[in-house]
């Protein structure tokens, strides 16, 4: 009889704490509240988002403007993904929307630059908070963890015409990511490229690209006309300061307006590229 009550006790036991274990799941705990739906798997926070037209599965970049809808291709502001329902969600009295930064998250993405394989690194676009193919090193955001190729998807608008848009679910990791150029030279070309690229794709920065060429090509030119004509000088009268020693001042003097020239050279360089680059 006592047994029967003992094994009656822990059955008791076990089904509350079962019972316990499925309140807590589903209601708010200490603010904390526990989905059951979405892919996020890490505690996610609410953010105010000043983008209004960001939409669940956004890229989401940090400006001086707030959280808005990132719309430059390797963004290294990429702050995470909008998610309407992550699985873990700390909740403050912030107005905003749960945003993902570490995890698994539903991410929107098109084929801008090229069909994604399972597998290949997620990077921001030129699109409005639409991800793409990371194909050369960059800032990217997470790995696919599934392909899309965008057949039979819907269409959206690119800067050299339609894409296709969907969305996967992609391990959320923010970092500079080296895939295909040397970790220093090939990373300064890229960067650069990529940012003229970005900015040719919209006409009203062709102007402004072809100000700045301009403008590095003087001060280029104007470093390499002082340092072939004035330092070549410099160098011949020091070695006539040793031949003749007699001639002192006068070699000493030409050294100081050479130095003198090739400095103002510079100086009238960097002037021009400023007054080019504001007209």
């Amino acid at each position: 009889m006592m047994y029967c009550v003992f094994r009656m006790k822990k059955l008791f036991i076990a089904f509350l704490f079962f019972l316990l274990t499925a309140t807590c799941v589903a209601f708010p705990v200490h603010g904390q509240t526990i989905q059951t739906q979405g892919q996020g798997i890490e505690v996610t926070s609410v953010y105010e988002i000043t983008d209004t037209d960001a939409v669940e599965g956004d890229i989401i970049t940090a400006t001086d403007k707030g959280l808005v809808r990132a719309n430059i291709g390797f963004d290294p502001k990429t702050f995470g993904v909008i998610q309407e329902n992550p699985l873990l969600v700390y909740r403050t009295e912030i107005k905003g929307k749960p945003v993902v930064r570490s995890g698994v998250a539903q991410v929107n993405i098109t084929t801008l630059n090229g069909p994604i394989k399972y597998g290949d690194y997620i990077t921001a676009s030129t699109i409005a908070g639409k991800g793409q193919k990371a194909t050369e090193s960059g800032y990217t955001f997470g790995i696919a963890l599934a392909a899309f190729t965008g057949e039979g998807a819907p269409q959206t608008d690119g800067p050299r015409g339609k894409v296709a848009s969907g969305k996967i679910p992609v391990a959320i990791r923010i970092e500079y990511t080296e895939l295909s150029s040397p970790r220093f030279a090939g990373r300064l070309f890229g960067f650069v490229g990529t940012a003229l690229l970005e900015n040719v794709s919209d006409p009203k920065q062709i102007g402004n690209v072809v100000r700045f060429i301009a403008a590095g090509l003087i001060v280029l030119l104007s470093f390499t006309f002082g340092f072939l004509t004035f330092s070549r000088s410099i160098a011949k009268s020091i070695e006539a300061l040793g031949r003749n020693p007699l001639a002192r001042s006068a070699i000493q003097l030409s050294i100081i307006i050479n130095i003198a020239l090739l400095v103002v050279t510079g100086i009238i360089g960097i002037v021009a590229s400023i007054l080019i680059i504001k007209l």
